[in-house]
This record gives C-alpha cells, sequence and structure tokens, in this order.
C-alpha cells in the first residue's frame, strides 16, 4: 500500500502512556507502554498492577523514557494500536475550499486515527504516478499516516482502467473509482487484474438506472418529501453483480459503504462461500434512518442514502457478526455554501473524522471489541498497514496508538473542530467517547484531547493527564 508516514520514526522523544487499559484482540490488560524512538519499547504492569516499590526500583526501558520524556497519564482510559479509516476525502487537489490534507489529517488525529486511506475522486484524479507523488508530496508532515488509493478506470472516467499495475509497483494497494462502476465488464477485469498485483478492488454498489445516487432512500418518507428515491434495490443488484464477478475472477472485493439489510445478507452469504470479499460501512448509518432527513435537513443529506429502521439494524448486526468488516468515517468535506441549497441539490456527506470512533464507541449495540475490531484491527488487516494503526502492543511495534475515555462528556461544538469543513449534523451532540491522546510513529500529536502544539511534542496541556 503506497504511504505517507506522518513522521519518520526514529526521531520522536521518549513518551509513557501509563495506567491503562490496554484493549487488543487477544485479551485485556493494565499496563504502561514505553515508547523510544518511534517504537514501543516495553509494555509493563502499571505501578498499581506492580506496587511502588517495584515502580521505585524499575530500570527498564520504560523507566528511561519516564525519565527521558512525556508522561500521558491514561488512568481510567482504554489505550488500543490506532484507528484506520478506509474512506477519508482529503480535499486537495481540487477541493481546498472545504479542506486540504493538513486539515484532514490533524481532524483524523483528533478523532484517534493514525492513518487514512485517501479516496482519489480528486481533480485531478489519483490515477497516475504523478498525482501519487504530489499526495505522497503534500502528506509529508501531517499529524497521522496517509495511504493512497488509485482510481480503477483511467481518469475515472469508467471506460478503460488505470495503469494498475505502474501504480501496484509504486506501492497502490487499494483501487476505487469511488461510485458505481460504468459496467460489470470493467469491473471484471479490474479484478483479474488486481489479483495477481495482491490488491483490493472497491466499488460502492449501485444501479445508476435505478436511481443510484438519489437524494434519498425510496420509501414513504421519500414519497412524504416529494423526492425521487434510490431503492434498496439498487445496492442489492449491484452488489450482487460485484460479487459474481469476484466469483468469476477470485479477485479481493471490498463493497464500500453499504447501507441495506439485503446486502448484508449477500456479503454473509459470500463469506460463508469461500468469497474474497470484505465491506464497510459508515458511523452514520449505524446511527440514522431516513426518517431523521425528513425535515430537508441537508446536513442529513448522505450517499449512499440512509435507509430504513430494518436496514440500519441489518447494518449494526453486520458489524457485530463481522460480516461488516470496517466502520468508516466516509468524510467527505464540502464547502459550508454547498449546502446552502434545496435538498435534492445539496452534496452528500458529513465532515466526520472526528465524531467517527465516538459514534461507534458510543453504541448502546455494539461492544468495546466489537468497536475497536471495525476501527482498527480488521481495516489495518484489509489495508496491508498493520505498521500504521491496528497492530500488535509488544515490544519493537511501531508505536501508533490511541487512548480513549469512554466516559467524558463532549460536543463538538464545545471541543472545537481541526477541520475546516463544517458539514456534520453533530455539533450539538453529546457524546462521551473522547479521544485524549493519539501517538503516530512515537509522536504524541493529540494530549489532553488537543492537538499539540508543535507536531511530536506535549504543548499547552491542562492538569493532570499530561505531565
Amino acid at each position: 500500500m503506497a504511504e505517507t508516514a506522518a513522521h519518520a520514526p526514529g526521531t520522536g522523544a521518549p513518551l509513557v502512556i501509563a495506567g491503562g487499559e490496554i484493549v487488543e484482540r487477544s485479551g485485556r490488560r493494565r499496563a504502561d507502554i514505553a515508547v523510544i524512538d518511534g517504537r514501543i519499547a516495553a509494555v509493563t504492569p502499571s505501578a498499581t498492577e506492580r506496587g511502588s516499590a517495584a515502580a521505585q526500583d524499575d530500570d527498564t526501558a520504560e523507566a528511561a523514557a519516564r525519565c527521558a520524556g512525556t508522561v500521558i497519564d491514561a488512568a481510567g482510559c482504554v489505550v488500543s494500536s490506532g484507528l484506520v479509516d478506509l474512506f477519508c476525502r482529503l480535499g486537495e487537489p481540487g477541493n481546498e475550499e472545504a479542506e486540504t490534507v493538513a486539515t484532514a489529517t490533524a481532524a483524523a488525529a483528533l478523532g484517534g486515527f493514525t492513518a487514512v486511506l485517501a479516496q482519489p475522486d480528486t481533480d485531478p484524479p489519483l490515477d497516475r504516478l504523478g498525482e501519487l507523488a504530489q499526495l505522497r508530496h503534500r502528506a509529508t508532515g501531517g499529524r497521522c499516516s496517509v495511504l493512497a488509493a488509485a482510481t480503477i478506470s483511467a481518469d475515472r472516467a469508467g471506460h478503460r482502467l488505470s495503469p494498475m499495475a505502474e501504480l501496484a509497483d509504486a506501492g497502490v494497494r487499494w483501487f476505487t473509482d469511488v461510485g458505481p462502476l460504468a459496467h460489470a465488464g470493467l469491473l471484471r477485469r479490474a479484478l483479474q487484474y488486481a489479483g495477481p498485483l495482491g490488491a483490493t478492488v472497491s466499488v460502492r454498489p449501485a444501479c445508476s438506472q435505478l436511481g443510484g445516487g438519489a437524494a434519498m432512500a425510496e420509501g414513504a418518507v421519500s414519497a412524504r418529501m416529494g423526492l425521487a428515491g434510490e431503492p434498496a434495490a439498487s445496492e442489492e443488484l449491484a452488489a450482487a453483480a460485484a460479487i459474481g464477478a469476484a466469483r468469476m475472477t477470485d479477485g479481493r472485493l471490498h463493497l464500500d459503504r453499504i447501507s441495506a439489510a439485503r446486502t448484508v445478507e449477500l456479503v454473509r452469504a459470500a463469506k460463508a462461500e469461500g468469497i474474497d470479499i470484505s465491506a464497510s460501512v459508515a458511523a452514520e448509518h449505524l446511527l440514522f434512518v431516513d426518517a431523521d432527513a425528513e425535515g430537508y435537513d441537508t446536513l442529513l443529506r448522505a450517499d449512499p442514502p440512509y435507509r430504513t429502521a430494518h436496514d440500519r439494524d441489518a447494518l449494526v448486526a453486520g458489524v457485530n457478526d463481522r460480516t461488516i468488516d470496517a466502520v468508516v468515517s466516509g468524510h467527505s468535506p464540502v464547502p459550508p455554501q454547498a449546502k446552502d441549497l434545496p435538498f435534492e441539490q445539496a452534496p452528500p456527506g458529513v465532515a466526520a473524522l472526528e465524531t467517527c470512533a465516538a459514534i461507534v464507541l458510543d453504541h448502546p449495540d455494539i461492544p468495546l471489541l466489537t468497536a475497536l475490531d471495525a476501527l482498527a484491527w480488521r481495516p489495518a488487516a484489509l489495508a496491508g498497514a498493520a505498521h500504521l494503526g491496528g497492530g500488535a502492543i509488544e515490544p519493537g511495534q511501531p508505536a501508533n496508538l490511541v487512548v480513549i475515555d469512554l466516559d467524558r462528556p463532549w460536543t463538538p461544538a464545545a471541543r472545537g473542530s481541526a477541520s475546516m469543513a463544517r458539514n456534520t449534523p453533530h455539533l450539538h451532540r453529546q457524546m462521551h467517547a473522547l479521544v485524549l491522546a493519539t501517538v503516530v510513529a512515537g509522536h504524541a500529536v493529540v494530549a489532553d484531547g488537543v492537538l499539540c502544539g508543535h507536531v511530536g511534542t506535549v504543548a499547552a496541556l491542562t492538569s493532570g493527564t499530561t505531565r
């Protein structure tokens, strides 16, 4: 996977994350994590577990880090490997009025993401090596690491394949045109090419002939609003066709941001059949339904559209039984004036990097381990990015970590935002899971819930949390 690391390893000041509960797939433990030269140097029982005398006599790498660097107090918090977002629009090139790579990566760090997958639907689209080099340059020095996705089709026009082999040689492992593909034959060829390259082909399943891209889901709510709707069949038929192409080619298929109950069933059946398939859902689709948009609030226009409570419940169930592999932010920044249009004309999308994790971790029907699996561990595996987030918390591993207080009420309005985009329906929503610290390649980029004043240092922090 082509990537740009936010910071070069080996340059970060030593730090210790102390007193937190480390949560991994293998279990939970209360331990301190020492970080030296960008890597985890030691994971040892916390002082309360060892006893004060053992803490005073400790002469390990942790003691050296305590003496030389920063200590982040994680008492009462969960410590996890960094979150990885498989769908993030970074704004530039082409949408700098709404977002830049610098502001998007800062927002991602505030949301606990240590790596994001940049979508290629920019202007120009990322479909050749020149655009890839420019993205890497823009991402250098960002607040989190950036993974590059490239388009399936040249110029994102849907007619012929992009130079997939050339891009794969440069490290790209994820190909998507972001929206639906023009025809199934192109998807079949893409899967055939991607297989030997070890790459994933990602599609957002929808049929334009069946209203794909409509402002609302088709149903009673869209009828009351007087708006054309996208029926669930638009997604279901496109998903079935994509699964059929994956079955024919043995290619690796990802269904991006699914929204319909029947699609969840199709993915579940395809996995049982042994097809190499994964799927994601946007965090908002675990929360909202079509009726929430009945007031014509353009902040609730989404792609895909929100569907019924039955669909939402099926998506939640799909996350819980691992049919759905990843929850994504779906971060889609737009300029403020773009939402000041009639509902059906306003662009869809939510600025979601800072709220995605909180929505999932606060969800009453999604357990903590499941939430972290969908936000960190499985997305990292799918992207081949365990070295940038979602990896094991053990000595020698890169230090990409997040500290989360699961009971710290906050609102986006009170916290403030690093993103330039303001298209969020959550401005005054009270959330409870707050990212207190984000460590990227050994650098503390967020501490005490705010961006650090200088990358890799801890500045202007309030009492208690970091000392």
